[in-house]
């Protein structure tokens, strides 16, 4: 075994996708409604609502440091089901929100909720 390693709060965690670019770093989505989920370098650094929020997270090569770590989300639930990653090493997390105060950008080719639930598409930059 190379490494192994807890990723979580004191709420419920879930790791949905996992992708490695080229220098053998982690990116992990998924879900949780932990309020202490670990962050790093976060773009949003708090638990929104109480049904959960989707997260990324990012692990040094060793699986021993985080190189960032963030929630995703809105008032409602929010989950990341995918995540892949380009040669530059920008990450692309895709999942389902119920929230109408999800974090869109303000060129997003659309900014608000459609329905009960729709998907998202998130960019994040390498880091």
């Amino acid at each position: 075994m190379v490494y192994s390693t807890y990723l979580g709060g004191t709420g419920g965690d879930i790791g949905y996708a996992i992708a490695v670019d080229c220098y053998g770093e982690a990116y992990i989505a998924g879900g949780t409604n932990s309020k202490d989920f670990p962050v790093k370098d976060a773009f949003q650094n708090k638990l929104k609502g109480s049904s959960g929020n989707a997260f990324i997270t990012k692990l040094d090569a060793a699986g021993c440091a985080l190189i960032y770590s963030s929630y995703l989300g809105g008032s409602v639930e929010d989950v990341a089901y995918g995540i892949g990653v380009d040669k530059c090493r920008n990450s692309y997390l895709t999942g389902t929100t119920y929230s109408s105060n999800f974090p869109t950008t303000t060129n997003a080719f659309q900014n608000s909720l459609a329905g009960e639930r729709d998907a998202f598409v998130t960019k994040v930059s390498a880091k």
